[in-house]
């Protein structure tokens, strides 16, 4: 399916990604290979893999310790019909990660999970993606591949720190701020304006 003006696909499933703060995730069962599904708290990474902070006593981490393969649905929260509601159904593989980042933004979704993350049985896991099937609505269905839009999200904000980079201390500051320009671009040196491409 084609972006349209009033949708765009991509735009839809990264609002579900990260605005969701709860899914359902499916894993397989050591011994019979039956589907199990169970409900986790979710984060994302800056490149919108999935974060899950679960614990090796619980099934489905015992599942996917014996075979990564997983999929997590994740669903827009509102009142009436959830099936009038959007979600995406990612499918990928979890493993788990020491990434202070995955931590860090963890956390930051998930404040009140701060109390396990230091249990010894407890780790962070990341599902890097295969696949997703985003159902946003009537004639609003499309399997996308995410991994290129928040490539792009990520090329932006290492551009904005480069510019950040280049500028002089006074326009620096006055960026950091949310200012539109710098009032003391006139008492730059050579060498600062230089470095600002002037």
């Amino acid at each position: 399916m084609q972006s349209t003006p009033d949708f765009d696909p991509a735009v839809a499933a990264k609002k579900l990604l990260r605005e969701g703060r709860s899914g359902a995730l499916a894993t397989l069962m050591q011994a019979s290979g039956d589907p199990y599904c169970s409900l986790v708290n979710v984060a994302t990474a800056t490149d919108g893999a999935p974060l899950l902070l679960i614990s090796r006593l619980a099934v489905h981490t015992k599942n996917v310790l014996a075979d990564p393969r997983v999929s997590l649905m994740i669903d827009e929260r509102k009142a009436g019909d959830p099936l009038q509601g959007a979600r995406i159904m990612l499918m990928g593989t979890a493993a788990v990660t020491s990434d202070r980042d995955a931590r860090r933004r963890y956390l930051e979704r998930q404040p009140e999970a701060q109390m396990f993350a230091g249990f010894a049985d407890f780790a962070f896991y990341r599902v890097t993606l295969k696949g997703a099937h985003l159902v946003a609505g009537f004639g609003r269905i499309v399997d996308l591949n995410l991994a290129g839009y928040f490539d792009r999200d990520r090329r932006r904000r290492r551009a904005r720190r480069r510019r950040a980079r280049d500028c002089c201390p006074y326009e620096w500051r006055a960026r950091r701020r949310g200012a539109a320009f710098c009032h003391q671009a006139a008492r730059c040196s050579r060498r600062a304006m230089a470095l600002r491409g002037l």
